[in-house]
């Protein structure tokens, strides 16, 4: 799951939720050293950049989506 919660006109906290469970011993592994969480961290700081990045709103809809 993921939520966005706007904090003020300038700012955003992204929050990211998974649940999974690592399967084989390579998943299992990377998880005990926090490889997923780390690869998560990292994702999201792409998608900052990228939002940042683009300079304007692209003008797309924007709403809520209910969890139903």
């Amino acid at each position: 799951m993921v939520t966005f919660h706007r904090l003020d006109d300038t700012h955003t906290r992204l929050m990211i939720q998974i649940d999974w469970e690592p399967e084989g011993l390579v998943e299992k592994a990377g998880a005990v050293v926090g490889v997923d969480d780390h690869r998560v961290k990292a994702d999201a700081k792409r998608f900052k950049a990228f939002i940042e990045g683009r300079g304007s709103a692209t003008g797309a809809w924007r709403g809520d989506v209910s969890a139903g």
